[in-house]
């Protein structure tokens, strides 16, 4: 069986809009399954690299050309990195203004 991120992942994240057929092997979730996504990344010691924001139209999920990004600093100790991926991922969604957003996550592959 093939898997985009990991067994792991991939059953957390599936629970969104697949976005296949805009040829992204990824899912997007509404705000309340993000940021649940986001505390269960961080139960299991996930980093967030980034993501990306999608809103549905007319029942077809399409980029807002939104996104954040959290990379890591040289020298960055990984638990300070993971820390404030996922506090950059929360903060983001938190404060994201788009009606009806998706998020998209890029997980830090392990």
């Amino acid at each position: 069986m093939s898997f985009i991120w990991s067994l792991q992942v991939d059953s957390i994240l599936s629970c969104g809009v697949y976005l296949g057929h805009l040829g992204i092997k990824n899912w997007a979730l509404e705000r309340n399954d993000a940021i649940r996504i986001i505390d269960e990344f961080e139960a299991l010691g996930i980093p967030v690299l980034g993501g990306d924001v999608y809103q549905l139209v007319d029942e077809i999920a399409e980029q807002t050309y939104d996104s954040w990004y959290c990379d890591q600093e040289i020298g960055e100790l990984d638990a300070v990195f993971f820390a404030r991926s996922l506090d950059r991922a929360r903060r983001y969604i938190h404060g994201c203004s788009v009606s009806g957003a998706l998020f998209v996550f890029v997980p830090k592959p392990s």
